[in-house]
């Protein structure tokens, strides 16, 4: 199409990329403060455009002269993979190849980086999940997000003697876990080896120790728990302060007290103000219990990645030359 280019965001672009995200503000239904939409605007222009943060690339879809839709994604430091963490599009008759056109220069890029695997979020409502199946995008779970509007004073705590931090040693146990409860076409996304999910599990971000073992000092923004029937383990409990959600993964047992472990991650996340828990399509009685605690859902996404092709080199027979 004439006039019509994709390619990196630039400085240059501040006002056609304010003028777009006005655009989308007014195609939304969510409503921000003025102030708050221009502070939100600043800075994710600055972020985007700028080298401001190692791993992140954006790229626009540009027409005769404005922008009408965007793609960002992080590289995971110390892996080859990819998160596709914004698609944003102006809603029109060519947003279906607009998107299509972003994802597909996107997934280019990505390959020629050396990058393996491409991950992506989307609502499940969002039409652009069929424009990123159409450039290989295969959807393999589905995420209910959950949310609790004040985090309750517990009358009396919880103590859950049951219930330890988690220690550095735990890790094996921890992807026996995994393996036994998380679907295999799950696992074939995310990570089928105690290599990949090292990483998935964020295991390069902090190696699970003095940090957890203070859990209420404050050191780090996530805290893990764990429940040991030994030899093994059977619950896995992720409190994160900073965002104010909480993670369960579990056995499906009739005798874990799933409630309890929730309440018990509430008190650590703290009194007073929110919390979210993300529950896959799998974990039905985390949903159970969530609702039971006051939790109500707060939208779906559907989770697809898309494996990228890698160059190997050609091998080759020699013949081997006597000396």
């Amino acid at each position: 199409m004439p006039g019509t280019m994709i390619r990196a965001l630039r400085p240059t672009d501040a006002l056609s990329y304010v003028k777009f995200c006005h655009q989308l503000t007014l195609a939304s239904t969510y409503r921000s403060p003025v102030w708050l939409q221009t502070v939100t605007v600043t800075g994710s222009f600055l972020g985007r455009s700028l080298p401001l943060e190692l791993g992140r690339e954006t790229w626009v879809h540009v027409e005769s002269g404005d922008i009408t839709g965007l793609v960002t994604a992080k590289r995971r430091e110390g892996t080859d993979v990819w998160d596709i963490d914004q698609l944003a599009y102006l809603p029109s008759p060519d947003a279906p190849r607009a998107c299509a056109r972003l994802l597909g220069h996107l997934l280019s890029a990505a390959s020629d980086e050396g990058v393996l695997k491409v991950f992506l979020r989307l609502d499940s409502s969002n039409p652009a999940l069929d424009w990123a199946r159409q450039v290989g995008f295969v959807q393999y779970s589905v995420e209910t997000v959950y949310y609790l509007p004040e985090v309750p004073s517990p009358a009396h705590p919880p103590r859950l003697e049951w219930v330890r931090p988690r220690r550095p040693s735990d890790h094996q146990a921890l992807f026996q876990l995994y393996c036994t409860a998380v679907p295999v076409r799950v696992r074939q996304a995310e990570g089928m080896t105690l290599q990949e999910w090292r990483w998935t599990d964020g295991w390069w971000l902090d190696p699970m120790g003095i940090s957890l073992r203070l859990p209420l000092i404050g050191q780090a923004s996530r805290h893990d728990f764990v429940v040991e029937d030994a030899p093994r383990l059977i619950a896995w409990l992720q409190v994160d302060r900073r965002r104010r959600s909480l993670g369960l993964l579990s056995e499906a047992r009739d005798d874990l007290d799933v409630d309890a472990m929730l309440r018990h991650g509430l008190r650590i996340l703290g009194t007073g103000r929110h919390a979210y828990c993300a529950v896959r399509e799998y974990q039905s009685n985390l949903a159970g219990a969530l609702e039971e605690i006051g939790f109500v859902a707060n939208g779906t996404d559907s989770l697809l990645t898309r494996a990228l092709a890698t160059r190997t080199p050609e091998l080759k027979l020699v013949p081997i030359r006597a000396s």
